[in-house]
């Protein structure tokens, strides 16, 4: 038997267990402090990052939805629509989803925008109001027409066509105006359809990069005469290369079916190849795709919206970040790209850049730099080969081309004018299809860097 615990070997005993519980205390918390320190200490600088790892880039999002569907086109050996269906069944399709009575699907955005202007009738001597913020097939179906692509400088704000400049441009050869929705935000559509009316002069959307995007309950796309959407694959709805024009007008319409199918009369009420025309034609494979990759889309669509705006709401508490400019309040951006104002002196002067560089290695896909607008349409060596080319000397003077030459001076895209902003920017085409853990992974990123400012000096 154990000897009888006595009082002295009590207290010795008790105060051992309790200086070595005091110990295991001390050494709980500090554990605790340095868990604490690591998930506080910013990833750039050796802490654990808020997310564990990045967002998928995987684009397109496929599985055997699309394998399906191509092996049905494939067997049917109806690869050409004229022989198919599932081109002419997706133009309903998609027609009734954007709010227009007709659809055309040609084989890219950038000749759904040939087409229109081709219907239009731009041609030699012509010019087209654009905006020189743009990917460079905008400008091409100008130039490739002989016709002169007129640059309205962009808002500083936005980077979106300055609708209140549009006016200035306009001459008498002005044949057509031509606004961008870039990466799902609408552009002041409103202002520029009342700019339209005024002067009789037909708008032609290009909305290739903002399936969806809306002002006022009206899709983008169907506010103009015409509408061009792309399905390139990097866009939000895809299928490799293709495009779509969407329009009110049935005489217009009838026009455009016919130019991207070398002539033929759409109706059969005229036989042969009546009208001008090229092949332009989608195949069966690409609206087979296109066909699956819709229904995603259109589930994933409100998906990516909701949790934009929460993303961009709770974002824009954080003193310096706010919310890039809307046109309407009634507007429906679809978050292909979040884009923030940052103003640098609510974060200590850390530039954006740097600041986006710190939740880039968090594992959130930021960027961040100043709202300048350098480079752009207007400076690509291709326009002066245009400019010099036999076909515009042919169609226009040379003071006329030199006065061109001249016009192409835009303060706010050369980076000479604007409030000097900064803004963060991230593809949020992937992101924002994830769950609210996600979001909130990417507000909490950007509080941990916002906490850290000191360490980014």
């Amino acid at each position: 038997m154990k000897p009888s615990l006595t009082r002295r070997s009590f207290v010795k005993a008790a105060s051992a267990g309790l200086a070595g519980a005091g110990f295991l205390a001390a050494a709980g918390r500090s554990l605790y402090a340095a868990v604490a320190s690591k998930a506080n200490t910013l990833a750039l600088h050796g802490g654990t990052p808020v997310r564990a790892k990045s967002f998928s880039t995987t684009w397109p999002i496929i599985d055997e939805r699309e394998e399906k569907a191509l092996i049905k086109a494939l067997r049917s050996r109806n690869w050409c629509c004229l022989r198919g269906n599932a081109v002419y069944d997706f133009e309903k399709v998609f027609a009734e989803a954007m709010g227009v009575p007709q659809c055309i699907l040609t084989n890219g955005g950038t000749t759904a925008l040939s087409a229109s202007l081709h219907v239009i009738g731009v041609g030699p001597g012509d010019e087209v109001v654009t905006s020189p913020h743009t990917f460079i097939a905008t400008i091409n179906v100008i130039t490739n027409l002989h016709a002169l692509p007129i640059f309205v400088d962009v808002d500083p704000d936005t980077g979106s066509i300055d609708a209140d400049q549009i006016e200035a441009a306009i001459t008498e050869h002005t044949r057509a105006i031509m606004p961008v929705h870039l990466s799902g935000w609408p552009v002041d559509i409103e202002k520029i359809m009342a700019i339209s009316r005024k002067h009789n002069i037909p708008v032609v959307e290009d909305a290739c990069q903002s399936v969806f995007a809306a002002v006022n309950g009206r899709k983008v796309g169907t506010f103009g005469l015409s509408g061009c959407i792309s399905f390139q694959e990097w866009k939000s709805l895809v299928c490799g290369e293709g495009g779509a024009i969407l329009g009110s007008d049935d005489e217009f319409m009838r026009r455009c079916a016919a130019f991207i199918n070398n002539g033929r009369d759409p109706k059969r009420l005229l036989r042969g190849y009546p009208f001008p025309g090229s092949n332009h034609r989608m195949t069966e494979f690409q609206a087979a795709v296109l066909t699956e990759q819709f229904k995603r889309f259109e589930k994933d669509a409100p998906r990516r919206h909701e949790n934009g705006r929460y993303v961009e709401e709770a974002l824009a508490k954080i003193p310096g970040l706010t919310i890039r400019k809307r046109y309407s309040d009634n507007t429906w951006v679809t978050y292909i790209q979040l884009e923030m104002n940052y103003d640098r002196a609510q974060f200590k002067n850390v530039p954006a850049a740097r600041f986006a560089e710190a939740l880039r290695a968090e594992n959130i896909p930021m960027r961040g730099g100043p709202r300048r607008y350098t480079g752009g349409c207007h400076k690509e060596k291709m326009l002066e080969e245009h400019l010099n080319s036999r076909a515009f000397q042919a169609a226009f003077s040379k003071a006329r081309l030199d006065k061109y030459r001249q016009s192409l001076r835009l303060p706010v895209m050369d980076g000479q004018a604007g409030p000097g902003k900064e803004r963060l920017t991230m593809d949020s085409k992937i992101p924002f299809l994830g769950s609210r853990n996600e979001m909130n992974q990417i507000i909490e990123a950007v509080h941990k860097v916002a906490r850290n400012l000191d360490k980014l000096v």
